[in-house]
């Protein structure tokens, strides 16, 4: 017999524990654990976190449908929160029992965990655990990703993540693929244990030194496998595997047997007093001795799931339904994932169903929407037995349109919304039914379908004149027309919408309205008769708490300001809006669209190394897949720009791969990189190809702002003008440019403030007219912005017209070579502010602003920041 139920020290597993080791000593870090069952993930994690001054945060994942964010709300068990986080996390949390309010709900539950384990890092390095993640449902998977993709805002953090190789599929897959891909992350894959670690672990077993035949024989039989190893040390020779797992239960005593079989039949753990409900417990000290289950908290867990799956699959179908129904039975209504999954497995079908739909919406109140829309679909696969639910069909299938249109499921939706249409009567139920076509006019346009715009108009058609709910249908079908886009109609529908949504007292609406109508008339020139409008929506979705139509005003004003030049008054409105987002728990979702704008407005204004950390630290936030997809193209336009066209092309790809539709701030983003890019190449052809195009696709160049600097690509690639509107200053810039008239184009850009643009005109008349002064000033411009491409061919211009370029250069900009970045950081040092408060009034990261700090004190020759803001003083640098 053996001396141990398992060896007392961990074998083979030195260079893991030194990986492991290493990720927290240079957090923050995410390490991938993968192997077979039993090859001793969660030996080597417990091993790890047994004795770490660390926060260790363990949560395990189930394999139960409909029962969401399970390894979080295990892991948050007993952590102490404050009342704000309460609110925020009211999930996860043991005593939720109401529902997460608003659609802002669930991003701020995602910022809310990452809140939490900033603040916990304060004190002691957070260490979070999620094991299983084979089993990971939908909603741990969004969090797990947001966790690791923001895991910066937690420097002394580390994520383990354990999940079984063998059993690794659909999903979860790809997500592992995309987190390798976070600088971060590591992924580490758990070997067999060689036949040394073998024999080291049967010392550790036996207590002695194993017979070389014996532990020769458990390593072939074992092939290296931790647990079989174990298995095998008390198990005869010519068992199977199964058999041998099954040993150990097999020798206890009958009841004790009975018992294990009970809380296989729970899942991979039960609580003591649910297992006390279901069976009598006391045998369960003489389980636990025996090393079949483990004291998990307050309750029990199998020590390992293999163990628990043979148990379970010997049981007989009779004693399956029998237990499965003392389950049903002992439960709690509120655990209702559970009783659908006991009930179902009873046989109790229409009890099953039941709790299939008591469950989906505990899911929908949980922010769970992928969960809610699985026990949803389990209801009507059921419906059959479901004569007793005080709902009829059409509710569920309304209810699970709108749940596969939160979580993303697009495809399904629109399935369930057609299917839904299909028997409502839009003559009876013509409020309804309106309200389903505009979800499936959404659902079709995020799908490409045909058909989105045809449903928006019916519904709006059936939408009785006066009823609350159309102002919301007029909105909702004024911001597809604008999508595609058709401005006067949109103007049109949105004027009617404001009117409607006034009446009936819909503020939200209302604020919806007065943005749209703005947008579409400063389109047409006049700016600043719109910022009334603007500012007014703005003030009444403050009043109502309106978060997203509030952050929705801000960013189109800050987008037209920027489409008009107004550099300084946009940049303000970004960071704003930034603010703002950060204010309301919204910065890595909401606050995306503002840190694109911000990142515009720098790039516009010249100033390109704070753009670049702008976008830098906005990816840092993991923002939803499109805002970074259009990140990626800003920064792609600063490298093709600054002559890094490898780089630039690697932000075109991955963009295209992140975003398959156009960008909503920005509907020609990518073909202008991408022109960009064919240019820098050199492939003039395909430049044009591009451009052709991009300006082929239907109503393209009525969105002028976005078109005009595609032409002026195009032309360069020598495609003709088109007619084209022209609204405000800076398309009146663009289309002098486009037609090749240079003195206007000069002055033009120059008065809007635009170096690049500037110094390509200049380039222009230069060429055309041999302009020394020209040539410099460009030279000057080009220097400036590190615009080496254009630089090179300004010079190559200069020796050709034997003109010499004097007086360019970054090295004559500042005696101790001082960045225009570095010298508004000085200036803010000067102040007295630390690096954190830099990093919050600049967007950048608390890092990035200590780097910069550094590198301005190497430059000045001084020590410390007082003798920096001396220097700065003494010797004017701010003049």
């Amino acid at each position: 017999m053996s001396a141990h139920l398992v060896s007392p020290e961990l074998v083979g597993r030195s260079a893991e524990i030194g990986h492991l080791a290493g990720a927290l000593a240079n957090a923050p870090a995410t390490v991938l654990v993968g192997g077979e069952a039993g090859v001793g993930k969660s030996r080597l994690v417990n091993d790890f976190t047994a004795g770490l001054d660390a926060a260790v945060l363990l949560g395990g994942c189930v394999e139960l449908d409909g029962l969401p964010f399970a390894p979080f709300v295990a892991a948050l068990r007993g952590v102490p929160v404050t009342d704000r986080e309460s609110a925020d996390l009211a999930p996860l949390l043991p005593s939720f029992e109401g529902r997460a309010a608003g659609d802002d709900a669930r991003p701020r539950l995602f910022e809310g965990v990452l809140s939490l384990l900033a603040r916990l890092s304060e004190h002691r390095p957070v260490v979070l655990v999620v094991e299983d993640a084979h089993w990971l449902d939908r909603s741990s998977r969004d969090l797990l990703d947001f966790l690791v993709r923001n895991q910066r805002a937690v420097p002394r953090s580390l994520v383990v993540v354990t999940y079984r190789s063998d059993e690794l599929g659909g999903p979860v897959r790809p997500l592992l693929a995309e987190l390798t891909r976070v600088p971060w992350v590591r992924r580490i894959e758990l070997p067999r244990l060689s036949a040394r670690d073998v024999r080291a672990q049967l010392r550790g077993i036996l207590g002695a030194e194993p017979d070389p035949v014996t532990a020769r024989d458990v390593f072939r039989r074992s092939e290296g496998n931790p647990l079989f190893v174990e298995a095998l040390v008390d198990g005869e020779v010519e068992l199977s595997l199964e058999e041998l797992l099954l040993s150990r239960v097999e020798r206890l005593d009958p009841d004790a047997v009975s018992l294990v079989r009970a809380a296989a039949v729970g899942g991979r753990r039960v609580s003591h007093d649910l297992l006390a409900e279901v069976h009598d417990v006391s045998p369960v000290r003489s389980i636990v001795d025996a090393g079949i289950l483990v004291v998990d908290g307050d309750g029990y867990a199998f020590r390992h799931a293999l163990i628990r799956d043979a148990v379970h699959r010997r049981l007989l179908p009779g004693e399956r339904v029998e237990l499965h129904a003392r389950y049903a039975a002992a439960l709690p209504r509120s655990a209702a994932a559970e009783l659908a999954h006991h009930r179902y497995a009873a046989g109790d079908v229409p009890g099953a169903v039941s709790a299939a739909w008591e469950a989906a919406g505990a899911a929908r109140r949980a922010l769970a929407y992928a969960e809610q829309l699985a026990m949803l679909e389990r209801v009507l696969s059921l419906w059959d037995n479901a004569s007793h639910l005080e709902v009829d069909r059409r509710t569920v299938l309304e209810a699970a349109g709108e749940a596969a249109s939160r979580a993303g499921e697009h495809e399904r939706g629109e399935e369930l919304t057609t299917e839904l249409l299909a028997v409502v009567d839009p003559d009876a139920e013509c409020v309804r039914y309106a309200a389903v076509l505009e979800q499936r006019g959404r659902l079709r346009a995020q799908l490409g379908r045909q058909g989105a715009l045809e449903d928006h108009r019916e519904a709006v058609r059936l939408a009785p004149v006066g009823h609350p709910i159309r102002g919301y249908l007029l909105n909702s079908l004024a911001a597809r027309l604008m999508q595609i886009p058709r401005p006067d109609e949109a103007r049109e529908v949105a004027q009617e919408a404001l009117g409607a949504s006034h009446h009936a007292g819909d503020d939200p609406s209302e604020a919806a309205a007065l943005i749209t109508l703005a947008v579409l008339d400063a389109r047409l020139g006049d700016l600043d008769a719109q910022l009334p409008r603007l500012r007014r929506a703005r003030a009444i979705a403050e009043n109502v708490a309106a978060h997203r139509v509030r952050l929705r005003a801000l960013h189109c004003e800050a987008s037209l300001s920027e489409a008009y030049g107004r550099l300084a008054e946009a940049e303000e409105l970004a960071r704003q809006g930034i603010r703002t987002a950060r204010e309301l728990g919204l910065a890595r979702s909401a606050g995306a669209s503002h840190a694109v704008d911000l990142a515009r407005t720098l790039i516009a204004a010249g100033r390109w190394d704070e753009a670049l950390e702008c976008v830098d630290h906005a990816l840092d936030h993991a923002p939803p897949a499109v805002y970074r997809a259009h990140l990626l193209c800003l920064a792609g336009f600063v490298d093709v720009r600054r002559g890094d066209v490898d780089r630039a092309e690697w932000a075109l790809a991955r963009a295209r791969e992140l975003a398959d539709v156009p960008f909503a701030q920005d509907p020609l983003q990518l073909p202008r990189l991408e022109a960009e890019v064919r240019l820098a190449q050199g492939r003039v052809d395909e430049a044009a190809a591009v451009v052709r195009a991009a300006l082929d696709v239907p109503n393209a160049l009525v969105a002028s702002r976005f078109a005009w600097p595609l032409v002026a690509l195009g032309v360069q690639a020598g495609v003709a003008v088109p007619d084209m509107p022209v609204a405000g200053p800076v398309q009146a810039a663009w289309a002098l440019t486009s037609r090749r008239e240079w003195p206007g184009a000069v002055a033009a850009w120059e008065a809007l403030g635009q170096p690049l643009w500037h110094a390509e005109a200049l380039f222009g008349l230069a060429s055309a007219t041999r302009d020394a002064a020209a040539m410099r000033k460009a030279a000057e411009l080009a220097d400036g912005l590190g615009a080496m491409p254009l630089r090179d061919r300004i010079a190559d211009l200069a020796r050709r017209a034997r003109v010499t370029l004097t007086g360019a250069g970054p090295a004559e900009r500042a005696r101790f070579g001082l960045t225009a970045r570095e010298v508004e950081i000085l200036r803010l040092v000067t102040d007295g502010l630390a690096n954190r408060e830099i990093a919050e009034r600049l967007f950048i990261s608390a890092k990035t602003a200590s780097v910069h700090v550094s590198n301005i004190l190497g430059k000045l020759g001084v020590a410390n920041r007082v003798e920096a803001a001396a220097t700065a003083h003494r010797l004017r640098l701010f003049e």
